[in-house]
């Protein structure tokens, strides 16, 4: 009896370590199936999207001083010159400074970036329509980590390259950008309202923008807030009217104070409300630089990719990103201003308003003075 039992038991300990090996087998089997699913996955679905630009890229025409109409490409005429602005005597080109090539940039593979950044005053969730209120050109200079910065007034007085918009000229530059929306359709060239925007610059001030970022309100007033708000000092206190006020001094502001702030205008001007701007764009900057927030970017680049416009990919923003927050020295930051004398305020019939409004005129001297603002060291 007890050899009967014995016997039973060394049967059933074998039947047992053969159904575990089986089913370890089973589950190795299907944790090899997941892994080379997810294996797949990542390298035919999630790493294209990955390195997919979040919106549409740019294609700028390449500047040149002729314009080859289509009776010369057929063996006619000879080509037509293309016509500057008419304040200008001349199309206006800006040459970046040579780069040694043994010399190597910190971050990517470029040695250096122009970048148009465009907050537009958009109320709705998306990008339908919007003026350009916020509109910033900056050069990144990945080998030397430096970052130039230049404010365009949005009352700057533009005119368009010949057959490029649906829209006559002048226009006010914050117009550029709306007539390249997806609401208004009035730009023929790529990358939409920034597309437009940059195609307008690279022809009035002859500034090859690389990339772009474009936001809206809701965007600017929710990424404040995730990054825990920013902080500014104040010289003064301001009186921002139906914005509210704001006391002199250090504060804490959230999204929605920090975009109040970054709109107050009326009884100040526009060069008050630039200032402001670039005020939280530094705040922003040293708030991003910080351990806790640097951390979070790749959580804050999932979280807003599709809240705000790039021809850039979440994959470059994440690598490029991360690399630069964490290389950079915010005393690298030079912002800059168009000073008072280059800008003469003024009139103008802007056809698209079917009215007379107020612009600012300029001239060469605001061309060199942006060249030699995003080449400052």
């Amino acid at each position: 009896m007890e050899e009967r039992d014995i016997g039973t038991t060394e049967t059933e300990i074998d039947a047992n370590g053969t159904d575990n090996k089986k089913n370890r087998t089973i589950i190795l089997g299907i944790l090899g199936g997941l892994i080379i699913i997810c294996t797949l996955l990542y390298f035919f679905l999630i790493r294209p999207m990955l390195r997919k630009p979040i919106s549409e890229p740019l294609g700028l025409p390449t500047i040149a001083t002729t314009q080859v109409s289509a009776s010369s490409e057929e063996g006619g005429e000879d080509p037509l010159p293309v016509q500057p602005p008419s304040n200008l005597t001349e199309i206006p080109v800006f040459i970046p400074p040579p780069v040694e090539p043994d010399v190597k940039p910190v971050c990517g593979q470029d040695a250096e970036w122009m970048v148009l950044m465009v907050g537009i005053d958009y109320l709705g969730d998306g990008f339908l329509y919007g003026l350009a209120d916020v509109i910033r050109v900056i050069r990144v200079d990945f080998v030397n980590m430096t970052v130039n910065m230049i404010a365009l007034p949005r009352d700057l007085i533009v005119e368009a390259p010949e057959g490029r918009f649906r829209n006559p000229d002048p226009y006010k530059i914050n117009q550029a950008y709306l007539f390249g929306t997806p609401g208004w359709d009035g730009y023929l060239g790529s990358g939409q309202g920034a597309g437009a925007l940059a195609e307008v610059i690279q022809y009035n001030f002859g500034i090859p923008i690389d990339h772009y970022g474009v936001i809206n309100y809701l965007t600017f007033i929710n990424f404040i807030d995730a990054i825990g708000g920013v902080e500014v000092n104040l010289s003064g206190p301001i009186d921002g009217g139906f914005l509210g006020d704001f006391p002199s001094g250090k504060q804490t502001l959230n999204g929605e104070r920090a975009l109040a702030l970054a709109r107050i205008r009326y009884g100040y001007g526009d060069a008050f409300r630039v200032r402001n701007q670039t005020l939280i764009m530094r705040a922003v900057l040293n708030k991003m630089i910080q351990p806790a927030n640097l951390v979070k970017v790749p959580t804050l680049l999932n979280q807003f990719s599709g809240a705000f416009l790039t021809d850039l990919s979440v994959q470059q923003l994440g690598n490029l990103g991360g690399c630069f927050l964490r290389n950079f020295d915010t005393q690298n930051l030079q912002t800059f201003e168009p000073p008072s004398e280059l800008l003469t305020g003024g009139s103008a019939f802007i056809p698209t308003l079917n009215n007379n409004a107020f612009v600012y005129h300029w001239d060469q001297e605001l061309v060199e003075w942006m060249y030699e603002s995003l080449l400052g060291d």
